[in-house]
């Protein structure tokens, strides 16, 4: 008998707030125990914890003693502060840093304006150095620094020389809008850019009203389709163009197969050893499910369907109801997880001789969410899958998706909860039918959870080591394992979710929709082919 059901019949629908199912954009947990934010552990961290000790959570402040967010300040704080000792702190957790990836690095920082050879106006908007460029510093252009603008002016937007470049709103003699060449920056980047210039140009932390910048599709943006693999190494998959009118956001699945040169289901098992994900930039998340013959018999398939959506009117779209969303069907019983992200050009290869085993004639469900709140015009969404397969005689090892929640979530309101669950891996061999002297080598892990998250932690259950953590319940990481986390029977993952629930007058329980709450890994493990009996 399974210890605890953790693959229960988990709704599928990850409506519009779902983000970390899939796959991040970094590896590095965020450093809570790092209380005074000076990006190291040290004494000046136990000393916060130590003075505040006994205390309850004050979540306005500004350090925030209450290490593991559970809603007080004690022992348990003080021995993750004393544990993490002379770690250091990444900086991908911040305004600055989304400005610097979705707009610096993607429209200015190139060789012919501002890096290198070029730096224009002697400005280097590369990372690492765009910000010490930028902040307090005097424009090149003498007009404007004759006017006593700064490139960045610190709480200050309307004497922020770069804010006026790139609005179009400087004279003349103060040179073109920016990017130059290159077309103009989608309004929601400039308010962005000016809403943090307004809260002081912080290079750490976030800035309240910045939204996500990765779904901000530039005016004049094209997307290009991507080449499929080479004939005999792979297939693509294609989810066609649908529409997104403006101040709107939609979530759509496309159902499709794989097809041979001759337009006929593939016949046989085909192996994944690599894939990668293409959509153009608007798109809140895309995942890859497998479907069941329960989703067909029930007529899921037949469920949503909503004319209209396509570009072209053949294309059949279900979309999702936030108010049936069990509908489209359950993770478990109705579609599998195969694969996913929230990055544009995203790509994963599993370790060489490792692939994932699919049948040919597999029923793809592909489930696609794009984001046009912000936008003044309709917006096209798409998404191109390649999947790489290897020769099955070069199959040494199989991938196995993870896919693990906890449902048991319950916050009254004005409170803070710990959700916690054990995965054990004799549960997970028994599912899937492994042989049980077999180790189960664990690739990556991230993690999900809705808007009231505040903390998610994986930890190894026989050494108690932290493996994944994330703060960004909007943009969790992805932890990679290199060499991979071998588990063996007696092993398994603990992990647990903090949820807050101080805007609300009713308590928190697991759900759907971004009022709902979700504590959720997703992942990969690979064990030797000959060690599964009858995999699912």
């Amino acid at each position: 008998m399974l210890k605890k059901v953790v693959y229960s019949a988990l709704i599928l629908l990850l409506v519009s707030t779902i983000s970390t199912v899939v796959f991040g954009h970094g590896d590095l947990p965020t450093l809570l125990e790092d209380v005074n934010k000076d990006s190291v552990v040290n004494i000046q961290d136990l000393v916060l914890v130590a003075t505040a000790f006994g205390q309850p959570r004050d979540r306005n402040a500004e350090q925030d003693p209450d290490v593991n967010r559970d809603g007080i300040v004690n022992i348990l704080d003080l021995v993750r502060v004393s544990n993490s000792f002379g770690q250091t702190a990444p900086d991908e957790n911040s305004a600055y840093h989304d400005i610097q990836e979705y707009i610096f690095d993607k429209s200015c920082a190139n060789s012919a304006c501002h890096a290198v050879p070029a730096n224009a106006g002697s400005l280097d908007l590369t990372y690492g150095l765009s910000y010490e460029d930028l902040v307090a510093a005097v424009p090149q252009n003498p007009a404007a620094a004759a006017a006593g603008m700064k490139l960045v002016d610190p709480g200050n937007p309307e004497n922020s020389f770069l804010l006026a470049k790139l609005m179009g709103l400087t004279a003349p003699e103060q040179g073109a809008r920016m990017p130059f060449g290159g077309g103009v920056l989608h309004d929601g980047k400039i308010e962005a850019i000016r809403a943090w210039i307004a809260a002081g140009a912080p290079q750490t932390g976030k800035v309240i009203g910045m939204g996500d910048l990765a779904v901000l599709r530039d005016p004049e943006e094209i997307f290009e389709a991507p080449a499929p693999p080479p004939l005999g190494e792979g297939y693509q998959l294609h989810l066609p163009p649908f529409k997104i009118e403006p101040g709107t956001e939609r979530e759509v699945f496309y159902t499709t197969q794989i097809k041979d040169e001759n337009g006929a289901p593939v016949a046989d098992d085909i192996f994944i050893n690599k894939y990668e994900i293409f959509y153009p930039v608007g798109s809140h998340h895309f995942i890859l499910y497998r479907m069941t013959d329960a989703a067909i018999s029930e007529g899921i398939l037949e469920t949503g369907l909503v004319p209209g959506i396509g570009v072209d009117p053949a294309d059949a779209f279900r979309e999702l109801d936030p108010a049936d969303p069990q509908a489209l069907g359950n993770v478990g019983i109705h579609r599998f997880f195969v694969a996913g992200t929230q990055s544009e050009d995203f790509s994963f290869a599993f370790p060489e001789g490792v692939a994932l085993r699919l049948a040919g004639d597999t029923l793809f469900d592909l489930n696609s969410h794009f984001i046009n709140l912000l936008g003044t015009e309709t917006l096209i969404g798409e998404v191109y899958i390649n999947l790489y397969t290897l020769p099955p005689d070069e199959v040494t090892h199989e991938a196995i998706e993870i896919f693990v929640s906890n449902t048991e979530i319950n916050v009254p309101p004005g409170l803070t909860r710990v959700a916690r669950m054990d995965w054990y891996i004799a549960d997970e061999m028994e599912l899937q039918g492994i042989d049980p002297g077999t180790a189960l080598n664990v690739m990556a892990l991230t993690s999900h959870m809705h808007r009231h998250g505040e903390l998610f932690e994986i930890f190894q259950k026989s050494t108690g080591e932290l493996l994944h953590r994330s703060v960004a319940y909007d943009d969790a990481p992805i932890t990679f394992y290199t060499p991979p986390l071998a588990l063996d029977a007696t092993d398994g993952l603990s992990f647990q979710c903090t949820h807050n629930n101080y805007d609300r007058d009713v308590p928190i329980e697991f759900g759907l929709t971004s009022e709902d709450e979700m504590c959720l890994i997703v992942g990969y493990y690979f064990v030797p082919t000959i060690s599964i009996a009858n995999n699912n």
